[in-house]
């Protein structure tokens, strides 16, 4: 019965969902709706579908041991693929003349992903908890009760990936200070 919850938390938190989420709230208060359907296709597009579809047949040939690529030898190729579609996608955001609270919250968001793949080479960080905590942050000037309710809601994702044995207390603690640190950049400089 824990991991059926487990499980469920854990894909309700999932990173890329959460990002997705944050996007398509956060492109359409800030942008005309078609605007705001324009960026979110070229996220779609250049960073979020190529992703999906590179963690699920990767998992499928076996190559990564789930879509989550839980195993930390097995990140190394995930973190430097999505790093190329994350640059693609900051790329096609600045030419489309987005923001800079757009382009700023993306190269962040690289920062983040940067510090997790250094941070791989000896240990693994948890972007469950790391992308939670980072959305909160995000969310906290657009709108503060979803913010609250991601903050409350991570050490709940933490406690799921724990269940599963995705990751070690460590890992979670790492996803914890990075999204911290990133979050708080996210407030400082947009």
């Amino acid at each position: 019965m824990k991991n059926k919850i487990a499980r469920i938390i854990s894909q309700v938190g999932h990173p890329i969902l959460l990002i997705l989420v944050f996007l398509i709230y956060f492109l359409f208060t800030i942008h005309s709706p078609g605007k705001a359907m324009l960026s979110l296709l070229i996220i779609l597009t250049l960073g979020i579908l190529p992703l999906i579809f590179w963690n699920l047949i990767r998992t499928k040939k076996g190559l990564y041991s789930n879509f989550d690529v839980s195993i930390r030898s097995q990140r190394k190729s995930m973190y430097l693929f999505i790093l190329i579609l994350a640059l693609l996608v900051l790329l096609a955001l600045w030419t489309n003349g987005q923001p800079d609270a757009v382009l700023i919250g993306s190269a962040i968001l690289i920062q983040l992903l940067c510090f997790a793949f250094v941070i791989n080479y000896k240990s693994k960080v948890s972007l469950h908890v790391a992308i939670t905590i980072f959305t909160a942050f995000g969310f906290w000037e657009i709108n503060p009760w979803i913010a609250i309710g991601l903050w409350i809601s991570s050490p709940f994702i933490a406690w799921s990936r724990w269940q599963l044995k995705r990751h070690q207390p460590e890992e979670l603690i790492w996803g914890l200070l990075l999204g911290l640190v990133c979050g708080i950049e996210i407030l400082a400089f947009i």
